[in-house]
């Protein structure tokens, strides 16, 4: 009965990941146990569009300004993904 229970977990699961959905709630989940994104990242990405920083454009959000992009993913290729902040 267990290893009924376990296979009906597990198929599930797959199915699951198999959607978009899952895939972007596990990623989610994943990147901000490691501390790459905010654990609320969609209330963040809400509060950047209302403080003009990203747009939405149907269901995507842009960078308003190319160079706050371009800096953002350079200080993201170099630490680690963490900013650099100069302290070191």
């Amino acid at each position: 009965m267990a290893g009924g229970g376990l296979f009906g977990l597990s198929v599930g699961v797959s199915v699951c990941l198999a959607r978009a959905w899952g895939a972007f709630a596990f990623t989610r989940l994943w990147l901000a146990s490691r501390g790459r994104i905010p654990w609320g990242f969609m209330a963040f990405l809400a509060d950047a569009r209302r403080r003009g920083v990203l747009r939405q454009v149907g269901e995507v959000y842009q960078f308003r300004h190319a160079r706050l992009q371009e800096r953002l993913a350079v200080a993201g290729s170099t630490a680690g993904g963490r900013p650099d902040t100069g302290d070191e």
